[in-house]
């Protein structure tokens, strides 16, 4: 039976509910909790309700911002929830000078420091003069919208988002921009930083290892059209089109490809003559014994002016 027993002759306690009768119209008890087992459980249910109160801070504390490693940066918004304590509990935004306003404590520094890191200090700075051990949660509500930025010679210029983990390198950016132009130099990328110092690039270098450069906020990178853009040498005489010829954006033109571009030399021509023009300086050069050789490029500048003359027969 239920209960404890008072003596040898105590008999069980029982609620009559009413709704049970013998054959003969007794009264049929129907058992259930004895007082004082009711009170026992109706205390345990008191105290477990208590423990899981006091358990959801440590709960709500385990599903925190799971971006507890982001590090924090001005413009950055952060939710501070502080349990049991809903006056302390605000949304901020974090200045240029990396400080934030909280309820009692005033200004904190926390750019620089992860979320786990800015909560660790927010907890002991509240526990040292103002609250007994306390609960409390610290999220990102909103990421500062921080950018670098790519001008130039490329394909789609613009402004490129800082990723939420705060990481971008050199490589990473210039492909976000759908790498050089056409019209590009190449060997002219400058990286201008946020501090004030410059670096200068060669496209060649950012696809190995300096592309791994990591690059903050305020970062600028430009990439110089080339020098050679709208540059020409002008060629003249016995060659099958005689004019103006494009000069290479890469910057290496030499005479063999520059009278190839012409359309090569004419059955009049005399190959050994060819007279390069250079701002006024004339040069002789056989470029027939050059072009059988074909070891020694003879390299040309922008606005030389070559002429291919005439055999005399």
């Amino acid at each position: 039976m239920y209960g404890p027993r008072d003596s040898a002759c105590a008999t069980p306690t029982a609620v009559y509910t009413g709704s049970d009768s013998t054959p003969d119209g007794r009264q049929q008890p129907s058992h259930s909790f004895p007082p004082n087992h009711l009170k026992t459980f109706t205390t345990f249910v008191g105290l477990l309700r208590i423990l899981l109160l006091f358990a959801a801070p440590a709960v709500a504390l385990a599903a925190a911002d799971e971006d507890t490693g982001y590090v924090l940066r001005p413009n950055d918004t952060i939710s501070l929830a502080v349990y049991g304590e809903p006056d302390l509990s605000v949304l901020v935004r974090i200045l240029k000078t990396g400080e934030s306003s909280f309820p009692l404590l005033g200004p904190v520094k926390v750019t620089g420091m992860s979320v786990a890191a800015a909560a660790d200090l927010l907890r002991k700075l509240y526990a040292k003069d103002y609250l007994v051990d306390p609960k409390l949660n610290l999220t990102v509500a909103d990421y500062a919208a921080e950018f670098v930025a790519v001008f130039g010679a490329v394909r789609t210029p613009g402004q490129i988002p800082m990723p939420v983990s705060g990481r971008l390198d050199l490589a990473t950016a210039m492909s976000a921009v759908g790498g050089l132009a056409d019209n590009a130099d190449a060997n002219a990328i400058q990286l201008i930083r946020s501090a004030g110092s410059t670096t200068s690039f060669t496209m060649e270098a950012i696809q190995g290892s300096a592309g791994r450069t990591q690059l903050v906020a305020g970062d600028r990178i430009i990439v110089n059209h080339s020098a050679f853009l709208d540059k020409t040498v002008t060629i003249l005489g016995q060659v099958h089109k005689p004019g103006p010829v494009p000069f290479p954006l890469k910057g290496k033109f030499d005479l063999i490809n520059a009278i190839a571009l012409a359309g090569g030399t004419t059955d009049l021509a005399n190959p050994k003559k060819v007279s390069i023009n250079r701002k006024g300086s004339v040069k002789i050069v056989d470029f027939r014994d050059l072009s059988q050789r074909g070891d020694q490029p003879y390299l040309l500048q922008p606005d030389d002016i070559i002429t291919v003359p005439e055999r005399i027969f």
